[in-house]
């Protein structure tokens, strides 16, 4: 980043807020990841739309990081700036939750419980917020987010000078609105197995429409329990989840640990030895370390099984 850039970032998004040079491995799950040249962090939608705005007039790349889970950042960092998505707002409307995307999953799921809504529960013990769980389309055997959601309100990619303006949850209101906002149905986010058109879209999404059931609380709990109960097998440990989509009709985990795989170690990162679609960072794992992993682990299930496995986590570099 040069000189001018990073003066242009500072005035715009203010010397107090904006950190450089910043260690992405203070931000991630994983605990691995080099400095981002800058970090900002935004609690506001406005905020949100400014920083995007302004990097992409300054034709600066930029990363939204959510909770930090289900990605793996490389050793040198991101060349650009890292905005730290921490919008948490929310509102309920019958069976409905209007939320924005910083907001953690598991705070989702507890607003739910205590109101007697369903559907969430699938999402007990997933990390990570809203946002990330829409782009990738989190989820279990039990469900997913596509299951739920209702409408995704975005920033689309537009150019042109930033300007304050005021976001409502569930969408854009006035005689005005807001360059390249707009509110996806359902069916327009083509969501898929762990993935969405966000993934690849260069969209911001700003908020989200939840639809939910209402149900008896104490059948809420029992749902909670058992999709606790279900991820009891996952490790415990600094990680970004599970490294692979299963394949269609098959386990990621049971090939890697038919092939022998399971505790397979380089410097600080190990295949997990209780769960081979994880890998666990044993304190001062390199992302090159988890990354060659990741190699050895798709080379070795191609020559066995001839079956190619595809990332779920993100790589960022």
């Amino acid at each position: 980043m040069n000189t001018n850039i990073r003066q242009q970032l500072i005035k715009g998004l203010g010397k107090a807020s904006l950190k450089l040079n910043e260690p992405m491995k203070s931000h991630t799950t994983f605990g691995i990841g080099g400095p981002a040249e800058a970090f900002y962090v935004v609690k506001k939608t406005k905020d949100l739309i400014k920083a995007v705005k302004l990097a992409r007039n300054l034709k600066t790349p930029y990363f939204i990081l959510g909770g930090g889970s289900n990605i793996l950042v490389s050793d040198k960092g991101f060349k650009g700036i890292v905005i730290k998505n921490k919008t948490t707002d929310y509102r309920l409307q019958t069976t409905e939750i209007f939320a924005e995307p910083g907001l953690k999953l598991s705070k989702l799921v507890k607003i739910a419980t205590e109101n007697s809504l369903s559907g969430l529960e699938f999402a007990a013990g997933i990390p990570g917020t809203l946002g990330g769980a829409i782009v990738g389309n989190s989820g279990t055997k039990a469900g997913s987010i596509s299951d739920v959601v209702e409408k995704v309100t975005i920033l689309g990619e537009t150019k042109g000078p930033p300007r304050e303006w005021d976001i409502r949850l569930s969408s854009v209101e006035g005689p005005e609105e807001p360059p390249g906002v707009k509110g996806l149905a359902r069916s327009n986010c083509h969501f898929s197995y762990r993935t969405s058109r966000f993934k690849k879209s260069g969209e911001i999404i700003l908020s989200a429409v939840l639809k939910l059931k209402k149900d008896k609380k104490q059948e809420i709990k029992k749902k909670l329990k058992k999709a606790l109960e279900s991820r009891r097998n996952q490790p415990w440990g600094k990680s970004a989840g599970c490294i692979f989509k299963n394949p269609k009709g098959k386990s990621a985990g049971a090939l890697i640990e038919q092939a022998n795989l399971k505790g397979k170690r380089i410097g600080d990162a190990q295949i997990s030895k209780k769960h081979a679609n994880f890998i666990l960072n044993l304190g001062c794992a390199k992302a090159s370390d988890v990354l060659e992993l990741i190699a050895e682990v798709k080379k070795k299930v191609w020559e066995r099984f001839r079956v190619k496995l595809e990332e779920e986590i993100v790589i960022v570099s």
